[in-house]
């Protein structure tokens, strides 16, 4: 920590010894002529922010009964700096956040504190609410599918909590309002319709004006999820909905022959139609061209896709008869989102179910671009080292490095390696059998959902209790998870399940080892593989953890085929592990790909730049 940082939290801590001696009422009267004084202009948020910060965690102790500790008062100084915090896991995020969202709310014009998902939006605002109370603050939470009234409630609070989608997704809607409010004035073309409402105009749910933002996982919304925009989709017309073109098309597909008329890539996937495929589709008898909203070739493609790139219980899964969508990152289903220019429907006629309606962009925004709205935006997580350079490029944001308040004692145990999936997903179950034996809690995290699943089936075969947490499951996310740490307990999820929810462990788990985590693969990303293993060791708790490879991984498969042919002609021990030397080259293959993700993420925040520009012009 350097000089000034160590003054500034120097004298956050002794302007709090002061403020201890303060009635309640005192602290609040302090609280609101700063506020005064701000709004007249007389101060501003910076000159007096570290007194603020002594205060608020003063009146955070008060509500709570929670000192925040010099680690926690140092993040909360970082986030009003403003910059990236990077704190570990277990260190108090919740808390770090009211503080600075109490002390950002001093401004007046709202601060917006944006979370992974719904339960922990809901769960920090009924924490903060107690905090905000006593500095005579209002704190609002935007709940799924909440009334326009409470909605616009929610964001006129000083404090608004609410997940990164819901504000990306609120901000889209009010643009579409705006932008029709503006075709009325000018047209008078809807203005009967509008003089039937009471307000006469469309509402908008967010405040004029994008002031503060602190992104919890910051990280995960603002660069795992970057090649993901928000958009809000419309239908289109009445016809696009016919199954007729979808059924034809992927029965097409069924029939055609790799290399004659289409070609895979050496994955077996992202077919692409020869000239001669293209010549046999479109000769075809009993196409229904009148019902065609597309060239009919771009519907076998779809079909293609549908058949030999999405994957049920990888890329998707199958719920109430509908096509969901599953995060690759974070496991976690996405109603709300659907795969454009006919490619959901192609996924839907592959699994025999109801063809949704197909939808048109009504309104998109890169998360990127969203957040960069916001006057001053700040963020936390445990793993921001890896992306400083991206968070400097796209966001102008710092990232301090806060040392946690106990050293870490985790136990990282070398990675096994294994020729084949099967094989890796044996020796798994095995370490489970063995360890669950001591009574060890034990969390593993999968990629996928077809994975976790699979684990799941040899761990039933073999009589092990466990749990599973997947996208099938999400409901049920912080339940499970919170209770991994009980003892004995066996918990199997993808990898970001449950990310942010407490782990407790018992005195005698804490003498067994603590909570023991299993990666099974490395992913594309090395924050997320630390955001794994950082479920173990919590608040300088004992703690292990360990990886399990083999040649059958996406990253290898997809990033290194000559890698995992070589692991499959390699002579196994006889455990049947290969060399821990491959470990070394799953990790510089893993940087590679960062290297190639970023690149795409500055191509996509250029093209969004482009589009954003187009639309200006031709408004």
């Amino acid at each position: 920590m350097n000089r000034k940082k160590r003054s500034r939290l120097s004298q956050v801590l002794e302007e709090e010894r002061a403020f201890s001696s303060a009635s309640a009422a005192e602290l609040r009267d302090e609280f609101e002529a700063w506020k005064k004084k701000i709004r007249l202009k007389e101060t501003s948020l910076p000159d007096i922010h570290t007194s603020a910060l002594a205060l608020v965690r003063e009146a955070a102790f008060r509500a709570t009964g929670l000192k925040a500790y010099p680690c926690q008062v140092e993040a909360a100084l970082a986030l009003t700096e403003p910059a990236v915090s990077e704190i570990a896991t277990g260190e108090g995020k919740t808390l770090i956040t009211a503080i600075a969202a109490c002390v950002y709310a001093l401004d007046g014009r709202g601060v917006h504190v944006a979370t992974v998902n719904s339960y922990l939006a809901e769960r920090d605002y009924e924490f903060a609410s107690e905090i905000a109370s006593m500095l005579g603050l209002t704190v609002g939470f935007l709940e799924k599918d909440q009334a326009m009234p409470d909605k616009q409630a929610a964001y006129l609070c000083d404090i608004t909590y609410g997940t990164g989608y819901d504000f990306g997704f609120d901000y889209l809607r009010d643009q579409l309002v705006l932008q029709e409010r503006a075709r009325v004035a000018a047209t008078r073309r809807l203005r009967q319709a509008f003089l039937k409402r009471a307000s006469g105009q469309l509402p908008v749910a967010q405040r004029q004006g994008h002031a503060y933002a602190i992104v919890d996982e910051i990280d995960s919304v603002l660069i795992d999820e970057a090649s993901s925009p928000l958009v809000i989709a419309q239908s289109r017309a009445e016809g696009s909905t016919l199954r007729a073109p979808y059924e034809l098309a992927h029965r097409v597909a069924g029939e055609l022959e790799d290399e004659e008329h289409f070609r895979l890539d050496y994955k077996g996937q992202n077919p692409v139609l020869t000239q001669v495929g293209k010549n046999h589709i479109n000769h075809l008898p009993d196409i229904p061209w009148d019902t065609l909203i597309r060239p009919w070739h771009q519907y076998v493609s779809n079909a293609l896709n549908a058949i030999h790139s999405f994957r049920r219980d990888e890329h998707y899964i199958v719920q109430d008869d509908k096509v969901v969508i599953v995060d690759e990152f974070t496991g976690r289903a996405h109603e709300e989102r659907s795969w454009q220019a006919g490619l959901h429907q192609a996924v839907a006629e592959k699994e025999g179910i109801e063809i949704p309606p197909e939808t048109e962009t009504a309104a998109s925004i890169t998360r990127q671009r969203y957040f960069r709205i916001y006057d001053t935006l700040c963020g936390l997580t445990g793993t921001a080292e890896e992306s400083i350079q991206e968070f400097r490029h796209f966001f102008g944001l710092p990232v301090r490095a806060i040392a946690p308040n106990k050293l870490n004692r985790r136990e990282s145990l070398p990675d096994r390696v294994f020729q084949s999936r099967d094989e890796m997903l044996h020796a798994v179950a095995a370490e489970v059998k063995e360890r669950r034996k001591t009574g060890q809690p034990i969390l593993i995290g999968t990629r996928t959902v077809g994975i976790s699943e699979a684990l799941a089936k040899i761990l039933f075969d073999q009589k092990t209790p466990h749990r599973v947490l997947n996208a099938s499951q999400d409901k049920e996310e912080a339940e499970i998870v919170a209770e991994a740490g009980k003892f004995a307990s066996v918990t199997v999820a993808t990898n970001m399940a449950g990310r942010g929810t407490h782990i407790s462990l018992s005195d005698k788990v804490l003498e067994l080892g603590g909570l023991h985590v299993i990666g099974v693969e490395r992913s594309e990303s090395i924050r997320v593989d630390r955001q794994l293993i950082g479920r173990a060791a919590r608040q300088g708790q004992p703690g292990s953890a360990q990886f399990f490879l083999s040649a059958d991984d996406k990253i290898i498969e997809e990033f290194a085929p000559k890698l995992a042919k070589r692991m499959q002609k390699m002579d196994a021990d006889e455990n049947g592990e290969l060399p821990r030397s491959i470990s070394d080259e799953v990790k510089t293959l893993q940087t590679k790909v960062e290297k190639i993700r970023y690149h795409q993420r500055m191509d996509l925040e250029k093209r969004d730049e482009w589009l954003d520009q187009t639309r200006r012009n031709l408004a």
